[in-house]
């Protein structure tokens, strides 16, 4: 699976096929916002926890709205594309990341922990996630893609997966000013 997110698109975009995902969203409105818009970053991405980061060439930078629905722009203040993504409180510094792929017409999930004023969002990469389990709480796997839409809870199987996230990730570091 690939970390588009940029996110904040695992982000905050995650290219779908992958990824634990949904047709409908699975987070609510309880959004939260814990960086500024507007805030530029430098980000980094790898494959997994133990790969090295390698640097994007580009800066990223997220504009939310009212709603705090949030969308990456390019250096121009443009959209980079039509993914939407919100962000939902999880505990201290951690949050789930819900990202909206229209063109796919699917959600894909992820867990973002903030430490020393850095980023890092994990998708739940759907290879790496104990499948077994997943299936057990109600999930079902079709192709390489992790789907929440038949399971009885699936707010309770995504804060499973950000308890011990696995998957790609995606590092976002403020530009100091």
């Amino acid at each position: 699976m690939s970390l588009s997110l940029r996110v904040l698109a695992l982000t905050l975009g995650l290219a779908v096929a992958g990824c634990v995902t949904s047709k409908m969203p699975v987070l609510g409105p309880d959004r939260v916002l814990p960086f500024l818009p507007g805030a530029k970053f430098e980000t980094y991405e790898r494959d997994d926890a133990d790969a090295s980061w390698k640097k994007n060439d580009s800066l990223t930078i997220f504009t939310a709205d009212q709603n705090l629905t949030i969308r990456e722009l390019d250096e121009a203040g443009k959209p980079k594309n039509q993914e939407t993504t919100t962000i939902h409180a999880l505990g201290s510094g951690r949050f789930l990341v819900q990202t909206h792929f229209v063109n796919d017409g699917h959600y894909a999930y992820g867990v973002l922990d903030i430490r020393n004023g850095e980023g890092v969002i994990t998708a739940f990469g759907c290879k790496v996630i104990d499948q077994a389990a997943f299936r057990r709480d109600g999930g079902k796997i079709v192709k390489d893609a992790c789907e929440l839409d038949a399971a009885p809870d699936p707010l309770a199987i995504l804060r499973e997966l950000a308890a011990k996230p696995a998957g790609p990730q995606m590092r976002y570091v403020p530009l100091q000013k």
